[in-house]
């Protein structure tokens, strides 16, 4: 079975803004869901403030969107459009919305094919801004693709099986051209998980799921390959999950001291900086970075329950469910993006419902 999301889609399977000031606080705004589902998830913005994501039932998992559960559908949206149902490809029920362009160009993941056999071997999609879906295939001798970022000269980032076994890194190029990049020494499995404006793809190589969990992040670069980029002192395990335009990266990464995962961000010469975590909490994961390097994710709290942040050079890390107004009825669970406008989309709880949210700064 091949899980997909972003955190194993990326836990199953970035203009200029200056730091937010003392005070910053959010309007939020619910993106829904599609007709028939209950739960939805917004994985990532463009400069314009549009969505993509998934919508779909709830399900066991306690999470929206593990990619593996049978009507499951992408969506885009829009404040002024609203929510656009994306589809599958030809012959499937399951599809996810990963990563978006400024131009509206949509990237993730869909399966082809119900038959209990295949039903979870996803391929890659790209849907251009005029309505049509591409797949864009996998490696010669593989069966399943995702696609995971897109940057506006229409570049992806993402993974595809190279053998029944074996799963590397992989770019499209703006033509639809996939080509291997390989993996970092003794790795099973390979993911470019994001790429920015200059074509640089950062993401995650992991070398053993069991008994203990243990990858390393990269960096790949045109020309020069790719670099593994280490842990924080001490550790074994680090994922890099997006980078800017500066190519400074972000992710999460254990050290000797702590067991579980930090936030992180590598600078543009590789250098590793713990980003702590939230009052209380123990852990804390970093998914999206702007060009001003302001930093989303989420972590834990006191009572062990999870929380979506914002980590700020000036303010540090601070949790969002701080930053709107106390009566909105959300909890904020974790924020997956933040654009150039600072404006943020995750997912959180309303109503007992998860639910998508879209957060734009008043200042």
């Amino acid at each position: 079975m091949r899980f997909i999301g972003r955190e194993w889609l990326l836990l199953a399977l970035a203009g200029v803004l200056c730091a937010p000031a003392v005070g910053q606080s959010y309007t939020i705004t619910e993106i829904g869901v599609l007709k028939g589902d209950n739960e939805s998830n917004g994985f990532w913005l463009n400069a314009s403030g549009a969505v993509v994501g998934c919508s779909d039932t709830a399900n066991g998992e306690g999470y929206p969107c593990t990619g593996t559960t049978a009507g499951q559908h992408g969506f885009y949206w829009t404040k002024s459009g609203g929510l656009e149902d994306l589809g599958t490809l030809p012959g499937g029920n399951i599809s996810g919305a990963i990563g978006l362009n400024d131009a509206g160009e949509v990237v993730g993941y869909s399966n082809t094919s119900t038959k209990a056999a295949d039903l979870y071997n996803f391929v890659a999609f790209d849907r251009m801004p005029t309505g049509e879906i591409k797949n864009l295939g996998t490696l010669a001798s593989g069966d399943s693709s995702c696609a995971f970022s897109v940057n506006s000269s229409g570049e992806i980032a993402g993974d595809s099986f190279e053998n029944s076994t074996v799963v590397d890194a992989v770019r499209w190029s703006e033509t639809g051209k996939i080509k291997n990049l390989g993996a970092l020494h003794r790795a099973i499995f390979t993911a470019g998980l994001g790429i920015n404006e200059s074509g640089e793809i950062v993401g995650e190589s992991v070398f053993e799921y069991s008994p203990t969990f243990t990858s390393h992040a990269f960096k790949w670069i045109s020309g020069e390959g790719k670099t593994d980029l280490g842990t924080l002192s001490g550790g074994d395990t680090s994922i890099a999950n997006a980078i800017n335009s500066s190519g400074v990266v972000v992710g999460q990464s254990n050290s000797g001291s702590i067991e579980t995962w930090h936030a992180v961000k590598w600078n543009a010469n590789d250098k590793i900086k713990d980003l702590g975590v939230l009052a209380g909490g123990t852990y804390s994961v970093a998914f999206g970075i702007n060009d001003s390097s302001d930093i989303v994710g989420y972590g834990n709290v006191a009572d062990n329950s999870p929380h979506a942040f914002l980590w700020t050079a000036s303010q540090g890390m601070q949790d969002l469910n701080d930053l709107i107004a106390a009566d909105s009825g959300w909890v904020l669970i974790n924020a997956n993006a933040i654009n150039a406008s600072g404006q943020i989309t995750g997912y959180g709880t309303k109503n007992g419902r998860n639910r998508a949210f879209l957060l734009t700064p008043k200042n």
